[in-house]
């Protein structure tokens, strides 16, 4: 049993001869506290996302097994949005391609790739919020989703 006298001399000690990282780690170590300490200063993987959107500043707290999903979620929600975007977009590829008959009577064919791609990046971005409230919306509806798994 510990005495709870002696913590604040400990403590008082301590701040006294200004201790640095390196020294309060080997005295974890000498003291054979080391796994304890790294198993309260770490997420384990019964930790739950959590955050409060009521604040201004947001903390979440994720083991690696939550970030990988979380970013996975991000990822599928990006592709998702880009292939509705293209979807719906209705392009126009006859601007895009020019068809000419050679002297020969060859059909050669001439297709504007920059065009397609300028309609494709700006029919997600009609569809991609990209302002910082619609950004947290999205980060949070993907950290409720998560939640809920």
């Amino acid at each position: 049993m510990m005495n709870k006298s002696i913590v604040p001399i400990v403590i008082a000690a301590l701040k006294e001869i200004e201790l640095d990282g390196e020294t309060m780690e080997r005295i974890i170590n000498e003291v054979g506290m080391r796994d304890q300490m790294i198993k309260q200063l770490t997420p384990q993987p019964q930790d739950v996302i959590a955050y409060d959107n009521d604040v201004e500043q947001i903390m979440v707290r994720f083991t690696r097994k939550q970030l990988i999903n979380f970013t996975r979620e991000v990822q599928e929600r990006c592709k998702q949005a880009s292939l509705e975007s293209i979807k719906n977009a209705g392009i126009d590829f006859d601007d895009m391609v020019t068809l000419e008959l050679d002297y020969n009577n060859q059909i050669s064919i001439e297709f504007d790739e920059r065009s397609l791609h300028s309609e494709i990046e700006s029919a997600i971005d009609d569809i991609v919020a990209y302002d910082d409230d619609s950004v947290l919306d999205e980060a949070c509806n993907v950290l409720d989703h998560l939640a809920e798994k």
